[in-house]
């Protein structure tokens, strides 16, 4: 049961209840647990929405389809086996029985024997524009081959053979050597087999070593006899992350705080060491006699005055700056609490993650797939000159690539835009809920009404993303062609663009973060969301750089404890392993595993906390605390101007609902 009564707030006036009042700019509902629930139009993320940015959604459709167009003609045209087990120069994959090109004499080999790539020359493996022959052989030479007569004694003996496949060792004295010809100049490196080619100890350098050693084969063991402490290591991760984010929600002030009376302590500390310095210096000074030189010492004591005076002045402006900022710095904390309580009331929000990674996996493995058929698609082609065979591509076949390439970019941003926005959308959900306890499953609908609505939207900030990374990659492209060739200015000037155009990207990335909120809770187009979220940004720029600032330094901090305890742990576990020879190995991969989950979950608490944030603001600037009600709990409500007498407001709201309550059960 519930009962209906308006509350009407005159100016300078007391509220007042009635069962069926007029003039009332609010209409209260008293539900029968006593929760209130004000029918202002508004109460979280509207349902009430349209589809946004339809045209870019079907740009987004048509793009893929173009993928898919990609996909089609390089399955029918590319060989991926060419790269995978490496191809000789006649066409030939090694390892396989081949079949025959039409006008090259050595293709159609059975090569099953032959599953290794031998260069002639070998700095076509740093340049592979380098002109070389590449046959495919049984095993790769692990000797040097001094002479030609070591080639033939190599394939007499060992069955190696170096030579062109329609030569025997018997002839291999009259064969002509070179990059290019029958058989391979001398002298010949030992090589060793990487990925199925032959790489001369010369090429690989420090990496030969290594191989050659047995610490890589150790390494491999260690993970493999330690396999069970690594797979404790990450519960232990797991149960830290989550371990963390408690701690967050309840002593992220005392740690917050902490933080900054320690800054400003060491700050203080480090300039009374420098001034104490610059005394000890100048009494040294004072006490030399009249005829010593002077020149070193008054150097050092200038130099100790200036860097005591810059000190003085960083630690005299810091201290301002932490003054004025404390009451922003204690809205972080606010928020770092807020953000603990809507996690623990939706903790699927923690999934989120996993479902972006498992997305972002499947299209890493669509676009290698695809992308291996890319590259090696071509129709084959007898060089007359050389007789080898070449590939000749399709015309469009560069832009091909660089459009596989931005479906990359814009899919996989994209998925971090849906991410973003279903969190978004959930977490403000949960703030502008009065009655929390009501909540239905906000995720889903979070995730429903960003596939009804808002594909569009998330496809146009994702674009947008994307064209910036691929301008980046563009322009690195650009930088390492013209490495060696340009001057120092071109040089200077690209690598100044490459600055500009990330730090555009990172800008990008913020404003776009926050008007994915803003479409979460208002359904808002992607411009008209990010002029909304930009002018929210604005008008609090204190408040945003106290909670970019500290905000990100205690999640990282997080994630620093996280890694730590499971380094400190991993230790202990696997001090008294006798069998284990290189126990950062293990360690290693335990300490990534912590570092990548505490991300995940921090991650969440994060993009929480940018939302808490932009759903404060809005409830700012939509609600005044006494005609319309504030939808913030009392921990934010210290942080408006009017918070007393808001606060005085609502606790007199709440006398009245009572009494209203209570009334209209005693006419019952």
């Amino acid at each position: 049961m519930s009962v209906k009564y308006t509350v009407t707030a005159p100016i300078g006036g007391d509220l007042v209840a009635n069962e069926a009042g007029t003039g009332a700019n609010k209409e209260t509902t008293i539900g029968g647990d006593g929760v209130e629930q004000v029918d202002d139009g508004f109460d979280g993320p509207l349902d009430d929405r349209s589809c946004r940015d339809v045209i870019c959604l079907f740009l987004f459709l048509a793009f893929w389809v173009g993928m898919g167009y990609i996909a089609v003609v390089s399955i029918m045209d590319g060989q991926p086996e060419r790269i995978i087990f490496g191809a000789d120069s006649y066409g030939n994959v090694c390892g396989k029985n081949n079949g025959l090109i039409p006008g090259v004499n050595l293709s159609g080999q059975n090569l099953i024997d032959r599953p290794y790539v031998f260069t002639f020359n070998p700095e076509s493996i740093i340049n592979p524009a380098t002109p070389t022959k590449m046959l495919c052989v049984s095993e790769c030479p692990d000797v040097a081959l001094l002479i030609k007569n070591d080639i033939t004694e190599l394939a007499e003996n060992r069955s190696i053979f170096l030579c062109d496949y329609n030569l025997e060792p018997s002839d291999y004295a009259a064969a002509q050597q070179g990059h290019l010809a029958a058989c391979p100049g001398t002298p010949l490196d030992a090589s060793t087999a990487i990925f199925n080619r032959c790489i001369p100890s010369s090429a690989i350098g420090i990496a030969s070593s290594l191989l050659d050693s047995d610490w890589l084969k150790r390494a491999v063991a260690d993970v493999e006899n330690s396999w069970r402490e690594i797979l404790y290591l990450c519960l232990i991760s797991f149960g830290l992350a989550i371990v963390v984010l408690i701690l967050l929600r309840f002593f992220a002030g005392v740690l917050i705080w902490t933080m900054v009376f320690v800054f400003m302590i060491g700050s203080s500390g480090g300039t009374g060491y420098l001034w104490y310095r610059w005394w000890q210096e100048k009494s040294i000074l004072d006490a030399l006699p009249a005829n010593a030189p002077k020149d070193n010492q008054e150097h050092t004591v200038k130099t100790m005055l200036a860097y005591a005076g810059i000190a003085s002045g960083v630690t005299v402006i810091l201290h301002l700056v932490l003054l004025v900022m404390r009451k922003r710095i204690a809205l972080v904390v606010a928020l770092f609490k807020e953000a603990g309580k809507a996690v623990a009331d939706i903790p699927f929000l923690l999934l989120q993650p996993v479902w972006t990674i498992l997305a972002m996996a499947v299209l890493c493995a669509y676009w290698g797939f695809v992308y291996l058929y890319l590259v090696t698609a071509g129709k084959p082609e007898l060089d007359n000159e050389t007789g080898f065979v070449t590939y000749k591509s399709n015309e469009l076949g560069p832009y091909m690539w660089w459009y596989h390439l931005f479906g990359l970019l814009w899919g996989s941003q994209f998925l971090v835009a849906c991410q973003q926005c279903a969190i978004a959308g959930a977490v403000a959900a949960w703030f502008f809920a009065r009655d929390k306890s009501r909540l239905n499953w906000p995720i889903l609908k979070s995730i429903q009404r960003i596939i009804r609505y808002h594909l569009g939207s998330l496809a146009f900030g994702s674009f947008i993303i994307a064209l910036v990374m691929l301008a980046r990659i563009i322009l690195g492209y650009i930088q390492n062609r013209l490495k060696h060739s340009q001057s120092d200015i071109v040089a200077y000037i690209l690598k100044c663009l490459q600055c500009c155009l990330w730090l555009f990207e990172k800008v990008l990335r913020f404003i776009n973060r926050n008007a994915y909120i803003e479409i979460a809770i208002y359904g808002y187009s992607f411009c008209k969301a990010a002029r909304k979220a930009f002018t929210l940004i604005v008008s609090n720029a204190l408040r945003v750089a106290a909670i970019n600032s500290v905000g990100d330094f205690v999640l990282l901090l997080g994630k620093a404890v996280v890694v730590a305890a499971v380094v400190v742990v991993g230790m202990q576990l696997l001090k008294d392993k006798p069998d284990i020879h290189y126990e950062f190995v293990p360690i290693t991969l335990a300490a990534i595993f912590a570092f990548l989950l505490s991300h995940i979950f921090l991650s969440v608490y994060e993009m929480a906390i940018d939302t808490l944030f932009l759903c404060f603001c809005e409830d700012c600037e939509r609600n005044d605390g006494i005609t319309k009600p504030y939808y913030m709990s009392k921990d934010l409500m210290n942080f408006v101007d009017n918070a007393k007498k808001a606060q005085d407001i609502k606790d007199m709201k709440r006398q009245t609902k009572r009494a209203a309550l209570h009334a209209a059960t005693d006419k019952m």
